[in-house]
Parts: structure tokens; C-alpha cells; sequence
């Protein structure tokens, strides 16, 4: 009797056991002894894209890629703004790289480091350069460490670098059979970008370093010059084919999941969404007096815009502005005899241009910087713009083919509205355009202007612009860069009858001729950086980080149309803190605004306008 009682009590104390919950750990939670090395690669890379599109539209409605509303410059953004973009960040690529680097260090998964390397890199230079400073050395830390305090702006571009390098060393190391690094058990990466191409990834990493040496081209300009020479030599080489470009693709399935570009969704399927910016189709419009197609325009305008109208409204329930179409008097307008421009803005560059001369001030370009930017039906809004919102989400222009996945402009000029599926184009099969070799050019150019790194400033402005204009209609017609395919075959044959790439070809050419005559035409290399800036911020369309960098590092292009308030307060140099960082940490202070600027941002340019 006494043995049978002590089994059963042993059986008892077994089952309690085995009841008891561990509280230590979640048990719905993956736990780091359970990473499976695709599944965190490939959670880093889509989470990448998410946090790089949310800070884009900020850096472009501050650089008049994209329209802003508010009436000043604080109006724009408040601290919460970013919390989504300061979660990704943190939890869902800072930590889970720290997670995966463990491992993948560990087991020899030396393709699956390069990438968590490269992509924890551009997440800690993209939250210096868009707040300042930031914590990483005690931010993951977990339990032990609630309140981490900051690290210093330049220590965190130097963890960049060293991350970069390593990165660099992942992707080139041969087998451990072959005296390398990298496991020959190790699994196939699944990766988004480059298909396993990791020749390109060690490009990328090294056209990486490219961009943060020319951040501190104003703070330390002989470490810059150094360093950017032995980036343009490494045999990493730089990105400068189109097979290079580091971009994120977007299919067309709408469900199970929606994995369309998110600017698409945001305006196809209803109507709306964000307002195109005025002053950037009013560039594109009257630059060089370019044509495209037989019609006035810069040859991407069909690609970068889709015009639901083909003339713009007079109603001002439909266009607020047109109730007043009078130039506000701080904008940019001619009299008919003499040109007046913004105070601190100064001259755009390439408008109204004659060789020898000054810019033409009969030309119609001078009355259109307000309210209406062409008179052929692109319509979009003026920086920083206070008014609501009419009845206008099957009117005002949209995103194009490129990069959101959208319609070509072949004068259809009809809704966006989903129930006409005939003319939703790409169906937001489109891509983010993180680094392509058109960026990498203009990059260059103002090295060799300002550091005199090697290579010839005014050809690098050519290969730039040439790069652009090609990679924008080439895009559009194959939907790729060396990698799968998502064009729409219907899409590519409405370009090629519409536009044919023999009309193109004329077009850009005839554009990079009247680009290179302006460039020659300076005679200083502010002036020359500001023809620079100008193609290298439309080339951006899509890329509001880098533009964002490129206007607070170099000031250019000059002329940008001013706030609608003449009053809008100081330009944004860095953003608040995310209220979900300020609210939580109490080893930090918020900031008392937002013109306080990176540790890099040493230009006198003024940009309060």
C-alpha cells in the first residue's frame, strides 16, 4: 500500500509540473534559440522598406518633392509623427539583426551578416541624420536597460563605417572550405533586393560608405576626401549599373496580402491621397525649356505624373488658390521687365535660360509659381499649404508609373477611381527607390567640386542625368533592374505606341545637351553645385532621405518655392523626437523644436522660407 501511495504522488507532482507555465517566457513569442536565419533576414528587409518609406515623405514634403500641409513648419510634424518609424526601427531591425548577427556569426551564415550589417548601418545613419542624437549602444539591451542614454552623432557614424566594412568581408569571403568564413552548410539567403547577387550587396555597402563620407565633407573635408577616393577605387566598386540600383520591389496582388506600393494603395483604389508638388511639376515643366513628346516638359513628367484632368479647374471649391490666383508677394514673379525673386531663396536654376543673358523674365514660367504650375492639368499644391481638403480626389494629378507603380500619362486623362481597372497601369507593381547609380553620380559630382576627389565633376552631372532619364522609362517599360519582372504588358505597350523610345532618345538627349550648356555656362562651383542639386533633387522623386541631406548639406538647388505662410518659422534641420521616446525615457529631454541641426550640417544656407 505504501508503494502504490508513492507512485501515486509522484504522479501527482508530475502532472503539477507539467502545468506550471515558465512566466520567464512568452509562450506565443519566437525565442532567440528558435531563429530560423530566412525568416529574420527576410523581416529585416521588408520592415527596412517600411521605415525608409515613412521618413522619405517627410524629407519630401520638406524639399518640395511632395506637398506638406500646416501653416508653419511645426504645424507639419509633431512628435508622433515618427513613433511608427522609431518602433521599426528599434524592435524590428535593430533588434532582430542584434538576434541574427548572433547567430548567423556563430553558425558561418556570413551572407545572412552582410545583410543585417548593411541594413543595421542605414538604420543608424538614417535616425542620426533625421533626429540627431540617438541611442544604440545601451538601446537593446532589453530588460536590463529601460532608459538608455545617447550615443554621440559622430561615434554612431563611425559604428556605420566599422558595420559597413565587416558587411563588406560577409559578401566577399569565400567558402571555409576555400580558407573563408562562410559555412558551405549555410542556408540560401532569401533575398529581396539582388537575388543572391552579393557582389552588388558589397557595391551597395561601399556606395553606403560614399554617402556618409560626403555628409562630413563640411566637418571634416580631409577625411571625407580620403575616404571617398578609397571608396571610388575599392574593388567593391560603386553602384553604376542599372542592375545595381538598390531598390525594393512591390507586386500587384491587392490582398492575402496587399503588396502593393504603398503610395499607389494610398491613391488609386479611392482617390486622394498625397498632393503632388506644384513646384517640382513646375520645374520639370519649364526646365531648359525641354520638351517631351512634341509637348513642353521635362521627358520624365509622364512617368513621375499621372493628370487626371487635362486643364485645371477654375472652381475654387475644386482649387482653393484659384479664388485668389494673385502670385503671393513673397513668391518668385516677374513684372514682364525684371524678375523678383524670394529673399533667401534666390535664382531657380534652369528656367527661363538664355545663353549669355539673364533669365527671361517675359517667359510664362514666372506666372505660374503659385496655385497653377502648367496649364496642361498638373495639379498639386504649393509648400507647406494650409487650406483643406475639396472635392477633388479624381482631379488632382497623381503618382505615375515611376516609382509608384502607377498610370503612364498618355493624355487618357480619366479617374484613378479602381472601378475602371483599364487604366490602373502597373497596379502598384512598383519599387522604392533607396540608391541608384543616378544618386551615386550626383554624389560624386559634388565631391569633385568641393574636395576635388577624382574624377571630373561635369561628367559625372552627365552619367547622372543620363542615368535617371534612362532608368526611368526603362523601369517602367520591364518593371525591373536585372532582377523578376512585375511591368505591366499592357502598360509597356501603351508607352512604347504613346511614347516610343526613338521620340525618348531625342528627347533626352536634346535635354542633357541644354543641361551641360547651362552647367558650362557658371563660373563658380557653388553655381555649377547648383545645377547639380537640381538634377540630382528630380532624379529624386521617391527619395525624400537623401534629398533631405542633399538640400541641408548644399542649400541647392536655390529658388525653392517658399512656405504659403511668409512667416512659416525655421526650417525643419532635424525632427522632434517620436512621443513614444520622449514620453518613456526619462534619461532624455524633447527638443524645444526642430532647427537644431545634425552634427554634420555646417552650411550657411538659409533655408527659413
Amino acid at each position: 500500500m505504501k508503494f502504490k501511495k508513492s507512485i501515486f504522488l509522484l504522479v501527482i507532482v508530475l502532472l503539477a509540473n507539467s502545468c506550471t507555465l515558465d512566466l520567464v517566457k512568452d509562450p506565443n513569442a519566437v525565442q532567440t534559440d528558435q531563429t530560423i536565419a530566412n525568416l529574420v533576414t527576410n523581416s529585416l528587409q521588408r520592415n527596412f522598406a517600411a521605415m525608409f518609406n515613412g521618413v522619405s515623405t517627410q524629407g519630401m514634403q520638406l524639399t518640395r518633392l511632395q506637398n506638406s500641409g500646416g501653416a508653419t513648419y511645426n504645424d507639419v510634424f509633431t512628435p508622433q509623427s515618427f513613433d511608427g518609424t522609431w518602433n521599426t526601427a528599434y524592435a524590428n531591425i535593430l533588434q532582430d539583426a542584434q538576434v541574427l548577427l548572433k547567430e548567423a556569426d556563430a553558425k558561418g551564415f556570413a551572407r545572412h551578416a552582410g545583410i543585417a550589417r548593411v541594413i543595421s548601418a542605414y538604420t543608424i545613419v538614417l535616425l542620426v541624420d533625421t533626429f540627431g542624437d540617438v541611442p544604440y549602444t545601451e538601446a537593446l539591451k532589453g530588460a536590463d536597460q529601460f532608459n538608455p542614454k545617447v550615443d554621440t552623432q559622430a561615434d554612431l557614424y563611425n559604428t556605420a563605417f566599422a558595420l559597413l566594412d565587416k558587411a563588406i568581408l560577409d559578401f566577399t569571403t569565400p567558402s571555409s572550405l576555400s580558407g573563408g568564413y562562410l559555412s558551405p552548410s549555410a542556408p540560401v539567403v532569401d533575398d529581396l533586393y539582388y537575388a543572391n547577387n552579393f557582389g552588388r550587396w558589397a557595391r551597395l555597402a561601399n556606395t553606403l560608405k560614399l554617402k556618409l563620407f560626403l555628409n562630413l565633407r563640411l566637418i571634416e573635408p580631409a577625411r571625407a576626401t580620403t575616404g571617398i577616393n578609397a571608396c571610388i577605387a575599392s574593388p567593391a566598386g560603386l553602384i553604376t549599373a542599372a542592375d545595381e540600383n538598390f531598390a525594393y520591389r512591390y507586386g500587384s496582388n491587392l490582398s492575402d496580402p496587399d503588396v502593393r506600393h504603398p503610395r499607389f494603395v494610398a491613391m488609386y483604389p479611392a482617390g486622394g491621397g498625397n498632393y503632388m508638388s506644384n513646384w517640382l511639376m513646375w520645374h520639370m515643366f519649364h526646365g531648359y525649356n525641354a520638351t517631351q513628346n512634341g509637348a513642353p516638359g521635362d521627358p520624365r513628367m509622364r512617368f513621375y505624373f499621372y493628370r487626371q484632368v487635362s486643364v485645371n479647374s477654375s472652381n475654387a471649391n475644386e482649387i482653393r488658390c484659384a479664388a485668389v490666383p494673385t502670385i503671393p508677394s513673397h513668391y518668385a514673379q516677374s513684372s514682364g521687365s525684371s524678375i523678383s525673386l524670394t529673399p533667401n531663396a534666390g535664382m531657380p536654376p534652369g528656367i527661363a535660360l538664355r545663353v549669355g543673358l539673364p533669365p527671361d523674365p517675359a517667359h510664362p514660367a514666372w506666372g505660374r509659381t503659385y496655385c497653377f504650375s502648367t496649364d496642361r492639368g498638373y495639379w498639386g499644391r504649393d509648400h507647406v499649404d494650409p487650406q483643406g481638403i475639396p472635392p477633388d480626389n479624381f482631379l488632382r494629378t497623381a503618382w505615375g508609373a515611376y516609382p509608384a507603380g502607377g498610370r503612364f500619362d498618355a493624355n487618357v486623362n480619366a479617374s484613378v477611381n479602381a472601378l475602371n481597372q483599364s487604366i490602373n497601369g502597373m497596379k502598384g507593381a512598383g519599387f522604392q527607390p533607396i540608391m541608384m547609380r543616378s544618386f551615386v553620380q550626383f554624389m560624386l559630382a559634388e565631391a569633385s567640386l568641393f574636395l576635388g576627389t577624382t574624377g571630373t565633376s561635369r561628367t559625372y552631372f552627365q552619367t547622372g542625368i543620363e542615368n535617371s532619364l534612362d532608368d526611368v522609362r526603362n523601369w517602367s517599360v520591364n518593371g525591373q533592374f536585372g532582377a523578376v519582372g512585375t511591368a505591366s504588358p499592357t502598360e509597356a505597350a501603351t508607352i512604347n505606341t504613346f511614347y516610343p523610345a526613338a521620340t525618348y532618345t531625342t528627347d533626352r538627349n536634346n535635354y542633357v545637351t541644354a543641361a551641360l550648356a547651362a552647367y558650362d555656362a557658371q563660373t563658380s562651383n557653388n553655381d555649377r553645385m547648383n545645377y547639380v542639386g537640381r538634377e540630382y533633387w528630380i532624379s529624386l522623386f521617391g527619395n525624400g532621405v537623401e534629398a533631405y541631406n542633399l538640400y541641408r548639406r548644399t542649400g541647392a538647388p536655390t529658388g525653392m518655392q517658399p512656405a504659403v505662410n511668409p512667416a512659416p518659422g525655421g526650417f525643419v534641420r532635424s525632427f522632434f523626437y517620436p512621443a513614444v521616446y520622449a514620453t518613456r525615457n526619462s534619461s532624455i529631454t524633447q527638443k524645444p523644436g526642430m532647427t537644431g541641426k545634425v552634427f554634420w550640417d555646417n552650411t550657411s544656407s538659409n533655408l527659413d522660407f
